[in-house]
């Protein structure tokens, strides 16, 4: 029997799922009581079924399907959208986080299906065994480039330089560095004039030397070393002045010759001081203790100049008025030969090694064929003619050139204008007059007229250049390399083969062009001339004396030179006598002016730009030289040995008037008129 509680087991038909969208099921037509229904789609299902196969099972190779790659596409979008992380990174980054990050998943026991998977951070990517697909980008178009067009170039317009130097026009030098500064491309150029470096000379009361009267300097030399300076005077005696210390007395006076001395140089050590005499004699003396080392006693008259080989004070050069030029070995003693009145046979007689004998007797060089007109040479044959039978033309000057080429010895003579080139180590005939290397020509306006002497031959600083100051008051430049290697065949038309090497005896270039000024006059065979090198902040210029009475200063820059044309180009037909001509071989402009002396043109170009130091003394000034400190010293045959500075004193002298005496025993540089005017 059934008991009441129980349950009662009633057969009863299945009840229809609501939920479900598919039809029921028939019934099963064996014998089980449960029927079977299709299986319900829970969360855990769901994602099972729609996770790939290859993403469960790790070590499973099969491929995926289209179907299974597009719903794995569907989940990892619907992963990006839930991800709470930021899509783009932050600004400040946590280093910490990083590291948790990148951690390594630990290791269990237990099997895992996702070993290894991405961070939840990471870019949704595609599965490793599918190809990465690039993106074509879009198409651009490719613009050509533009056609380029040629502008014609533009050229700024020059600044035109001053002409003045007054107040502001210092200021603005100042402005720039000062003489030797940088400026617009070109070193020393400060849109200065050329008064800028000698208008600032001048002379004191205490710069002011007064020799014994009877007896006025003719010459002076300065030390390489130090500040000392010597002069000697008509009476034969030598005195040493201190150019930076008191000028008025001197350190030390002796008398070294019983004639006058024509001639001082000093060794490149300052150890020796040579001295050339009117009793045709020379001497080398020792500075130290004023004691003769060396009589150099071989020529006929009267010693014109004296000279120390460069790098070897042991070799020295003279000249005489006899016209010839010895060269002596201080080292080698003289014979009895050279036993001389004036000095007897117990003065330690040095010996000659090289005789120029007659050096300058043929005034007229060698020329070669086609450099010279018929013209010309009917003009000087009367002249060549009575001059090349004198053997005694005076050789008034020398000049060795600087270390490396000290061989070669410069000479000039009375008789004319040309330089003559020598090879001291050459030997040359006794017999007639010596052939030089080369010899340049005369200058053209000498040609027409007649030629004039040259008192002074002086090389500058590099030794590109050589002037010789002339007694038609001018002072020629020449271009050394055009001595040293003679002719110049290919600046000639007419020559048709090219000449290597320098022969003897060859016509060289002439000059190329030369200084003259008012106040410049060589009137006598005393007055000569002396050049500062560049140094420091002391730019190089040239002084010579003038019968004048005043020391004529002029700038060798050449670029003052090429501005100076200028501005006499423009101011051509302002000035009278003044004719801009052509040069045929150069193509370039010349000016020419007639010379005081001279009754036809030059034909190169003459400047004018040079500054007299005035008021200094009454009478010719002869000699000139320069100190070590920069400063000139001149003397004259008014007993006066001046020292002329550099200061703004001078501008002070030229304004300040003759009131309160300030000008008493002074001298200063004569500026051209509005140079001192405030601008």
């Amino acid at each position: 029997m059934s008991s009441p509680c129980a349950p009662r087991t009633t057969a009863q038909e299945p009840t229809p799922d609501l939920f479900s969208s598919s039809p029921p099921a028939p019934a099963a037509t064996t014998g089980s009581r449960k029927p079977k229904r299709p299986p319900p789609i829970t969360p855990k299902r769901f994602t099972r079924f729609f996770t790939p196969r290859n993403s469960k099972n790790v070590s499973s190779h099969t491929s995926l399907s289209a179907s299974g790659r597009q719903l794995q596409d569907i989940t990892r979008a619907a992963i990006n959208r839930n991800a709470t992380q930021r899509s783009t990174p932050r600004k400040t980054v946590n280093f910490v986080d990083i590291e948790n990050q990148m951690q390594t998943p630990q290791s269990s026991s237990r099997k895992r299906k996702n070993a290894y998977l991405s961070p939840e951070t990471s870019p949704a990517q595609s599965s490793p065994s599918k190809r990465s697909r690039y993106v074509t980008p879009p198409p651009f178009e490719i613009l050509d480039d533009l056609a380029a067009v040629e502008e014609p170039p533009v050229f700024p317009v020059p600044i035109r330089r001053l002409r003045t130097l007054g107040a502001a026009s210092r200021t603005l030098q100042r402005s720039f560095g000062g003489i030797l500064s940088v400026g617009r491309g070109f070193k020393s150029d400060h849109c200065t004039s050329w008064q800028g470096q000698t208008a600032d000379f001048y002379s004191s009361s205490d710069d002011l030397n007064q020799l014994p009267q009877g007896a006025p300097p003719f010459t002076t030399a300065s030390c390489n070393t130090n500040s000392l300076i010597a002069v000697g005077d008509e009476d034969g005696y030598i005195h040493l002045l201190d150019s930076d210390g008191d000028f008025s007395r001197a350190h030390v006076s002796w008398r070294a010759h019983s004639n006058a001395v024509m001639d001082l140089q000093f060794s490149s050590d300052d150890t020796y001081l040579a001295a050339g005499s009117g009793d045709q004699t020379a001497q080398i003396v020792d500075v130290r203790t004023q004691k003769t080392l060396a009589v150099l006693a071989k020529h006929k008259s009267s010693v014109k100049q004296v000279r120390f080989q460069p790098g070897d004070d042991k070799i020295v050069a003279t000249s005489s008025r006899d016209g010839a030029v010895q060269i002596w070995d201080l080292r080698c003693k003289g014979g009895h030969m050279s036993v001389h009145s004036a000095w007897g046979s117990d003065a330690p007689y040095a010996s000659v090694i090289r005789t120029l004998a007659s050096a300058h007797a043929d005034s007229t060089p060698t020329t070669s064929s086609g450099s010279s007109t018929s013209l010309n040479k009917t003009a000087s044959s009367a002249k060549s003619e009575s001059v090349s039978r004198r053997n005694d033309i005076s050789v008034t000057a020398l000049s060795f050139l600087p270390e490396g080429r000290q061989h070669l010895l410069l000479t000039a003579s009375d008789a004319s204008t040309c330089v003559k080139l020598w090879d001291i180590r050459g030997r040359y005939s006794l017999r007639g007059p010596a052939i030089p290397i080369s010899t340049t020509s005369h200058p053209e306006s000498h040609n027409r007229h007649r030629h004039f002497a040259i008192n002074s031959l002086t090389l500058n600083g590099d030794a590109s250049r050589l002037y010789a100051l002339s007694k038609d008051n001018t002072v020629y430049a020449y271009s050394t390399s055009h001595l040293i290697l003679g002719v110049a065949p290919e600046l000639s038309t007419t020559s048709s083969s090219k000449q290597k090497y320098c022969q003897v005896g060859q016509e060289g270039l002439g000059p190329l062009y030369g200084f003259r000024h008012q106040n410049f006059h060589a009137g006598s065979f005393y007055v000569k001339a002396s050049l500062r090198k560049a140094s420091q902040d002391k730019p190089e210029l040239l002084a010579v004396g003038s019968t004048d009475g005043c020391p004529v200063l002029f700038p060798t820059d050449e670029r003052f030179l090429r501005r100076e044309s200028r501005h006499q180009e423009d101011d051509a037909d302002e000035l009278p006598g003044l004719n801009v001509t052509t040069r045929s071989s150069s193509s370039r402009l010349s000016l020419s002016r007639s010379s005081t002396n001279s009754r036809c043109p030059d034909t190169i170009p003459i400047y004018e730009h040079g500054t007299p130091l005035i008021r200094g003394h009454d009478a010719e000034v002869t000699s000139v030289s320069w100190a070590r400190n920069g400063s000139l010293i001149s003397v004259s045959d008014d007993f006066r040995v001046r020292r002329w500075k550099e200061g703004s004193m001078a501008r002070e002298l030229r304004i300040g008037g003759e009131s309160e005496g300030k000008r008493w025993q002074c001298g200063w540089a004569d500026a051209r008129e509005g140079y001192d005017d405030e601008e």
